[in-house]
């Protein structure tokens, strides 16, 4: 696991979030930032320090996006492109976590099968 990927693939995600946001409203903004969105999380390699940073930045600022502003202005809006985008981002976050490798499990034997007994 190289975690050196790790804050490139958030920023990616931060970057793909904000470009998605921006262009939600036009209908072929949305379909393109969606499917190039999908199409990256499904390129990455599955992976702590790929996949799911991407995922985490991505879903994180739509989130963001979605709350209230102080001036009570939304970016992203309760329309049917602003819950396309949220769906989006729980599609990306869904399919990150879900794909994440196991961990490898280590038991407390000795791996010569004698289970410790001399």
């Amino acid at each position: 696991m190289d975690l050196r990927l790790a804050p490139m693939t958030l920023l990616a995600g931060v970057g793909a979030a904000v470009l998605t946001v921006a262009v939600h409203q036009w209908w072929w903004g949305l379909a393109v930032a969606s499917a190039v969105t999908l199409l990256t999380v499904f390129a990455a390699p599955a992976g702590w320090s790929t996949r799911l940073p991407f995922a985490v930045g991505f879903g994180g600022v739509v989130v963001l996006f979605a709350v209230p502003r102080g001036s009570g202005d939304y970016l992203v809006a309760s329309t049917a492109p602003g819950y396309a985008v949220l769906g989006t981002a729980l599609v990306v976050v869904t399919l990150a976590i879900a794909t994440l490798p196991r961990p490898h499990r280590t038991s407390g034997r000795p791996s010569d099968g004698k289970a410790g007994l001399e």
